[in-house]
């Protein structure tokens, strides 16, 4: 019994120190299926490639329960890092379609599962050594470096803990997709409210420039007899001038045929951005406010189409621009 009070499993008389120490880095949990991998790493003289279905599959898990920390800093900083490059920034500056972001992003999936699993036993192995020669030269004998190696080793109440984490995270996930789905629902019954177009009544028409010479201009003189009085001109009645004016055009949501649903912005900034693309590209797009219980959110929509197939046909040049295209009948 060590000093420490902590027993010690006995190791069998065959054993050597390094295979001890090892069993102590490593903890209990699937020790026996690392020994033999690191037996053949220093046959070798070197770490190699050997595949891992815990760091595969379970990359984040699996460093955290081995202590990895800065190996679980970097993965995540990667991981993330390329995600949101591919979701912002290259669809801004490349325009690329939905369908190859979801490649790229099924490519930075399989990497990052690829690479910890071929490599994992290869990291836990260094860190592994990294320890031992450590414990080994701050304690005086090898049984008193494998308790402290043993002491700092992942045991089993490291992997129930990390277990009840996961569930813990999936509940939330599982209440949050649940709730935004009943909040998108809600969105789409709220009804619409459409824009007023004020239109200015029309301004009487000016006096036709030769009406205007024959009133403000005498005729010439042509005798010494007095030309008879010419009679002022009437300046137009604004009667039918008004009456001509152009009644308010409908809205395009009013008119009936197909449109395409771009999205729908809590920011009016966001949404004038992106009409403004719409309308750069050749596009019938338009706005529309729509009230609901968080405030005013304004959906832009390109449209309206006369049929179907035209609709198809202009939803894929949206989707080039990096925006959403859903056809629906109005």
């Amino acid at each position: 019994m060590p000093e420490s009070g902590m027993p010690v499993t006995p190791q069998p008389a065959s054993e050597t120190a390094t295979t001890a120490l090892y069993r102590a880095a490593l903890g209990p949990v699937n020790v026996g299926r690392y020994l033999p991998v690191f037996a053949r790493f220093d046959e070798a003289g070197r770490s190699g490639p050997s595949w891992n279905w815990a760091a595969a599959l379970l990359t984040l898990n699996w460093l955290a329960f081995r202590q990895l920390w800065g190996l679980a800093l970097v993965y995540v900083a990667a991981v993330e890092g390329l995600a949101l490059l591919v979701l912002g920034l290259g669809r801004e500056w490349l325009a690329r379609p939905s369908l190859l972001d979801g490649g790229l992003l099924g490519a930075i999936l399989v990497l990052s599962c690829l690479i910890p699993g071929v490599y994992g036993n290869a990291w836990l192995h260094a860190d592994a050594r990294r320890r031992m020669t450590r414990a080994v030269r701050e304690a005086k004998t090898v049984r008193e470096a494998c308790v402290a190696l043993a002491l700092r080793a992942s045991n089993r109440r490291r992997l129930l803990g990390l277990g009840a984490i996961n569930g813990v995270l999936a509940v939330a996930t599982i209440v949050m997709y649940w709730g935004l789905s009943r909040w998108a629902a809600d969105q789409q019954v709220l009804p619409m409210v459409a824009v007023p177009v004020v239109v200015a009544p029309a301004e009487p028409s000016p006096l036709a420039p030769a009406e205007t010479a024959a009133v403000a201009t005498p005729p010439p003189m042509e005798s010494v007899a007095e030309p008879p009085p010419v009679p002022p001109a009437e300046p137009p009645s604004l009667e039918p001038a008004i009456a001509a004016a152009p009644a308010p055009a409908p809205t395009p949501a009013a008119q009936e045929g197909f449109a395409i649903n771009v999205g729908l912005f809590a920011d009016a900034t966001n949404a004038e951005r992106v009409h403004t693309r719409l309308i750069d590209a050749g596009l019938p797009a338009y706005i529309q406010v729509v009230d609901s219980s968080s405030g005013q959110r304004t959906r832009v929509r390109v449209g309206p189409f006369a049929s179907r197939a035209l609709a198809d046909e202009a939803a894929p040049r949206i989707r080039a621009l990096g925006l959403d295209a859903v056809v629906f009948r109005q």
